[in-house]
């Protein structure tokens, strides 16, 4: 008997319950878990191309860098469905030492014009200071204007501070508080430890472990827990800043000496 034959001799009841379970499977199929935003990058000739021509039209002489842009995944709380946009390879002009130059000296201006490309120099000069000293603040909470380390703000000493550690001062809040969260989210299981365990240890963390830079057991733990999470979590690749920015300033705490501790007192 063909499968048509059969449906025909199904009762009212049971064709009923049959065309719910087809309509619920239909909408279990059709029913979108996630949301891609897709990204259309240029190949690698059609980038050369254009930060050839970027580099030859711009104002003034800069270095044109292919730089990804990711984003962080987003969810809606209402319909659980979350949204991810691919990474976006754009073609950024940076300033080259003559173009620092030709800002410096208002080059293409007209004569009396405020030099409103100097202005915008300095007050990226001035934000990367305020980055550090806030780096700073955190790593002790006693410090006065009295007693601030002003050596540490020449723009000598930041410069060779390592990138991730200067950068780490630039990671938003928003990214520190669902690292915070994922970390919470995803440890318990991958460690066996309890919630307020994990919670505890992703406060220091969140917190840049200012307040266990001096306890090396602590110290040493966290950069295992770390260890355990960059493989637990699914979400690692949103947050790898904020993991290469720890583990950076765990090597620095573990690694200073008495004299430099005695040095900042």
């Amino acid at each position: 008997m063909t499968e048509e034959s059969n449906q025909d001799h199904l009762t009212e009841g049971e064709a009923h319950s049959a065309g719910d379970a087809t309509e619920q499977q239909v909408e279990a199929v059709e029913a979108p878990t996630s949301i891609t935003i897709a990204a259309v990058n240029p190949t690698k000739e059609e980038m050369a191309a254009l930060r050839e021509s970027i580099k030859t039209n711009y104002d003034f002489d800069v270095s044109v860098k292919a730089t990804k842009f990711n984003f962080k995944k987003s969810k809606d709380k209402a319909t659980g469905i979350e949204t991810i946009r691919e990474a976006v390879e754009i073609a950024v002009p940076v300033p080259t030492v003559d173009g620092i130059v030709a800002i410096l000296s208002g080059e293409g201006l007209e004569e009396g014009a405020p030099n409103k490309m100097l202005a915008l120099l300095l007050d990226a000069m001035e934000g990367e200071i305020n980055s550090q000293v806030r780096s700073i603040l955190y790593e002790d909470t006693a410090l006065t204007a009295a007693t601030f380390p002003i050596e540490r703000l020449s723009w000598k000493y930041i410069s060779e501070i390592p990138p991730v550690q200067r950068r780490g001062g630039g990671i938003p809040k928003e990214i520190w508080d669902a690292f915070e969260a994922d970390y919470i989210a995803v440890m318990p299981d991958a460690t066996g430890k309890t919630v307020e365990q994990v919670t505890n240890a992703a406060k220091c963390l969140r917190n840049k472990l200012t307040a266990v830079r001096t306890q090396i057991p602590v110290l040493n733990l966290l950069v295992e827990q770390m260890a355990i999470y960059t493989k637990a979590s699914p979400e690692i690749e949103e947050f790898q800043d904020c993991i290469t920015f720890l583990a950076d300033k765990a090597d620095m705490f573990l690694n200073v000496t008495d004299e430099d501790l005695l040095a900042n007192l």
